[in-house]
């Protein structure tokens, strides 16, 4: 099945390299960040690719820590149980997306699905979308 992120709902299992960054939007815990004028919400925008994950939620001006790497846990409907191993991008809401390929920003991997099926976790990696031909 394909992955439908419900947003909103995310937790940071595991962060690598914490950096703290002043927002310049609002975010929560374990959005994808660009950087676009300022630290904000990623939006599969070209030439402005998710980098960071946040850490906690945050406003406009507030610091927060991010990460470049980190496992993300994300909520989904029994309806909507993605695949192991399953690539997944940055839709153009922020959200976390199945949809792979050419025009979106590929950022990294379902690793594990719980038995309720209701979350998963994804490997994700601001690198890989500076490989992907979207986020250049």
């Amino acid at each position: 099945m394909a992955l439908v992120d419900a947003g909103g709902d995310r937790r940071l299992i595991e962060g690598v390299c914490p950096v703290e960054i002043t927002l310049a939007g609002a975010v929560q815990t374990g959005d994808p960040i660009m950087y676009s004028t300022g630290w904000k919400i990623a939006t599969n925008t070209s030439g402005a690719p998710a980098i960071l994950f946040a850490g906690q939620a945050g406003n406009t001006g507030d610091k927060i820590t991010a990460y470049p790497m980190a496992i993300i846990e994300l909520t989904h409907t029994l309806t909507n149980v993605p695949t192991m191993g399953q690539q997944i991008a940055v839709a153009d809401d922020g959200d976390y997306d199945a949809t792979v390929g050419a025009n979106y920003q590929d950022i990294g991997y379902i690793v594990e699905i719980d038995s309720d099926s209701l979350h998963s976790r994804a490997l994700v990696c601001g690198m890989i979308v500076e490989l992907d031909a979207a986020g250049a």
